[in-house]
């Protein structure tokens, strides 16, 4: 039977008991007819047909207490080469860059579509106002730049740590990002922390810089040591920061604290931490070949899916999913490419349950984005290619409902990587303490359309540094 330790109320848990006579046995996957969504409600649309196809990053540029957009396309060599600020309304703060550049440029040898590169908004020098951490391709090469958030002015600036020896090689599918990292803990100033890697074919750097710029320590690797997409979090309870990689566990100062053997690169990690855990867990999804570990800080196995459970892990996202299980649940795009996913008890790994996307996935994975829709500390998961917000059992929480049209119109998403469907970040934006969904498409997006739930007062609120805003896990 499962347990009912996160209700609350009586009549939440009259509720609570009439959902579970609905409920599949644990590891098997709901019918689809058992869900019936609820239809999302727009809250706010701003266009950006002026500069359509752009990859956009979130924050108050203009310190008004409104969200904010930061447009970019990408130049040479995975740099950004023109930045536009564009304010709450869609009104255009200041631009950067060359503006002729019209659409991203393709990535690599292989000319991969374009995916993320380094461009985000935060508040790094703690003066109360917002900066751009951005590159930018500038005189033939890559610089790194801080800006003034308001009027694009640049602060500090210096040749970019990923230079062209850096950029260099045969590489596919390259994406450099950078996140902010509490180094040196929550009273101490933020740093940046700048990754490179390109697909397992380049040696791999990490590098952490102040806000003036200046390098703290740079970390160097093997091809497959730092994955696509990293993340940051308090593993060993220090107060401090540390940096999980891909397979690679950097801790506050630079040093390596831990590498997990694999035969190939992480696709994604996250941080969490498990029920009856006394600290948070690295969670490790490994492309290829798989399989996916959760480990400790000190590098030691929690629990394990093999290989033959998890033959690409494409994915990986921790929450609390299934609000009847205990402690968080963990879903691993499990098979790469095909969208089948495995949703598991984050304390030890049992499978709990499995789904598929609904829709065809032709080449290329779209990447979901863990929400707080609900409340309650219930999380989903949106995932774009079927436009909905799923539970832990793949059953449909929320949808796009009447407003399917205007989304595919504004948006015009696509199935394949080079047309990739409906983008989201997860932030709190108005009404109650749950978050909203921004959709957006990087590649034809003429619009930012912010969904929020529908039974929201709408009203608005300041907005504040969110983690989901500058330490984007996406490729997209």
């Amino acid at each position: 039977m499962r347990h009912l330790w996160k209700v609350t109320s009586i009549s939440t848990i009259l509720l609570a008991a009439a959902s579970l006579l609905a409920l599949p046995a644990l590891g098997q996957t709901p019918a689809n007819d058992v869900s019936v969504p609820g239809e999302m409600k727009l809250w706010k649309e701003i266009d950006v047909s002026a500069w359509s196809g752009c990859f956009p990053s979130l924050g108050d540029l203009d310190n008004d207490g409104r969200v904010d957009f930061l447009l970019y396309r990408q130049g040479p060599q995975t740099t950004p080469g023109y930045l536009v600020g564009v304010d709450h309304e869609g009104k255009k703060l200041w631009d950067l860059g060359d503006s002729s550049i019209e659409s991203h440029s393709p990535d690599g040898a292989w000319q991969e579509p374009a995916l993320r590169g380094i461009a985000l908004v935060y508040d790094i020098d703690g003066d109360g106002r917002s900066e751009v951490i951005a590159e930018l391709w500038k005189d033939d090469r890559p610089m790194l730049c801080v800006l003034d958030g308001a009027t694009g002015k640049i602060e500090a600036e210096r040749q970019s740590p990923f230079d062209l020896e850096v950029r260099g090689g045969k590489r596919s599918r390259c994406h450099p990002l950078a996140m902010i990292a509490l180094l040196k803990g929550k009273d101490g100033p933020p740093s940046i922390v700048m990754k490179f890697e390109a697909s397992g074919r380049v040696p791999t750097h990490a590098i952490a810089l102040d806000a003036n710029l200046d390098t703290i320590w740079h970390v160097q690797g093997e091809p497959t040591d730092m994955g696509h997409l990293p993340s940051v979090g308090d593993l060993d309870s220090d107060g401090r920061d540390e940096f999980l990689l891909g397979t690679t566990l950097v801790d506050d100062d630079g040093k390596v604290v831990w590498r997990q053997p694999a035969q190939n690169h992480a696709d994604c990690t996250a941080i969490f931490k498990p029920l009856g855990s006394p600290s948070q867990a690295a969670l490790i999804s490994i492309c290829n070949t798989g399989p996916a570990f959760c480990l400790d800080a000190s590098g030691k196995p929690i629990w394990q899916k093999t290989t033959e459970e998890v033959s690409h892990g494409q994915g990986i996202w921790a929450g609390n999913f299934i609000d009847f299980e205990p402690g968080d649940e963990v879903i691993i795009l499990k098979s790469g490419h095909w969208g089948d996913f495995v949703t598991v008890r984050g304390s030890d790994g049992k499978q709990l349950a499995a789904f598929q996307h609904r829709r065809e996935l032709k080449g290329y994975p779209d990447f979901p984005c863990v929400v707080n829709w609900l409340g309650g500390g219930v999380q989903s998961l949106w995932i774009p290619i079927d436009r909905c917000l799923v539970d832990g059992y793949g059953q449909i929480v929320a949808d796009l409902g009447s407003h399917e049209e205007h989304v595919h119109d504004r948006l015009q998403w696509g199935t394949t990587k080079s047309h990739v469907a409906t983008q989201a970040f997860a932030v709190d934006l108005c009404g109650d303490p749950r978050e909203e969904l921004v959709l957006y498409q990087p590649y034809n997006g003429k619009s930012i359309l912010i969904f929020t739930q529908p039974d929201s007062d709408m009203s608005g609120k300041t907005y504040v540094h969110q983690k989901n805003a500058h330490n984007i896990h996406s490729y997209f």
